[in-house]
């Protein structure tokens, strides 16, 4: 049944008393971290009362699951995208690692968040919702389907193509670490170079290492 105006009315509302809480959230749990911070400090930076703010989120732990989950989401479409077509491994990977450093360097306060929890991008999300983790490994099988290309057309070393979606992954969090103990003064495109040279490092073929086309 369609809804009443009223109804819409409210639940438009809600969406953008939502929004404003999950921004104002992330804002807190990257300055304070998870266990630190209070409900209270979030109703003073959204500037909403408690009382709006459990209208909508029954806790903290909700507040924090609902911004992993909806920033998990826009991170797992953008490997989709750079994924889906038939580029190069080379390009396909060079193409992530811009994506990567684009939206951390435009999402600052959730990647200081996502550090203070304290969690490696490689192994997982810790007690996480069934929905994160399904995130995290549909994210990482993305990943390993370009070392999976690249490995079978011999543009990068042969190793287990899981093992190299999990080393580029440690290597983007510690450049991002890094970034952010460094003041977030470098800007992006020093940081892309920085992280393409360490993967052409780590992955690429070269000539003391003779291409290996074994499927994978």
């Amino acid at each position: 049944m369609a809804r009443k105006p009223r109804e819409e009315a409210r639940k438009a509302r809600n969406d953008v008393y939502r929004q404003h809480i999950l921004e104002a959230a992330e804002q807190v749990f990257a300055d304070k971290g998870f266990e630190a911070a209070k409900l209270q400090d979030i109703s003073t930076r959204a500037g909403l009362s408690m009382g709006t703010i459990y209208a909508i989120f029954p806790g903290k732990t909700e507040l924090f699951t609902a911004l992993l989950e909806e920033r998990g989401q826009e991170i797992l479409q953008l490997v989709r995208e750079i994924v889906a077509g038939d580029n190069p491994a080379r390009q396909t990977l060079d193409r992530l690692i811009e994506g990567f450093i684009g939206y951390f360097a435009d999402h600052p306060d959730f990647l200081r968040m996502h550090l203070r929890s304290g969690v490696s991008w490689a192994l997982g999300p810790a007690l996480a919702t069934a929905s994160q983790v399904q995130c995290w490994q549909d994210i990482h099988r993305e990943q390993a389907e370009i070392f999976r290309r690249g490995t079978r057309a011999g543009e990068f070393i042969d190793e287990d193509p899981d093992y190299l979606a999990k080393l580029f992954t440690v290597m983007d969090q510690v450049l991002m670490a890094d970034w952010v103990a460094g003041g977030m003064k470098t800007d992006r495109a020093q940081l892309g170079q920085r992280l393409r040279a360490q993967v052409e490092r780590s992955f690429y073929q070269t000539p003391a290492r003779p291409a290996a086309r074994a499927a994978r």
